[in-house]
């Protein structure tokens, strides 16, 4: 029984996908139709509320990272972290830890780029 439901439901795909292909083709030969360039206003919005808000969070974010061990998923509060487990005796927690803190660097890098292309596209687009 589940053998032939099987078979129809492959048969069923194959005729779906060829009525694709075989009808698919005039639908790719058009070009499709162009875009309207975006109002100003929504370049405005994204120069005087998005971009801010980016950087803000970028920067809060690097802040975190870098933060004192009493600072919440900072760096030296996740090393604090990995050396109590340690300590305890938790190898497979501390080497978790361990990988997070690992991460932390190459976060900081990307929040960097990112923060450099969030700023180019401010200086272009923008005119700051």
């Amino acid at each position: 029984m589940r053998t032939s439901q099987w078979i129809g439901g492959v048969a069923a795909t194959a005729a779906t996908v060829g009525a694709l292909v075989v009808g698919g083709g005039t639908a790719f030969a058009d070009t499709p139709a162009p875009t309207p360039a975006p109002a100003a206003g929504s370049n405005q919005q994204v120069c005087t509320v998005r971009i801010p808000k980016l950087l803000t969070k970028i920067d809060s974010l690097t802040a975190t990272i870098n933060g004192p061990a009493t600072t919440k998923g900072s760096t030296a509060w996740l090393q604090a972290r990995e050396d109590k487990a340690r300590a305890a005796g938790h190898t497979a927690a501390a080497d978790l830890l361990q990988d997070r803190i690992t991460d932390r660097a190459q976060r900081l890098t990307e929040l960097a780029g990112v923060k450099s292309q969030v700023l180019a596209v401010q200086s272009k687009d923008c005119g700051s």
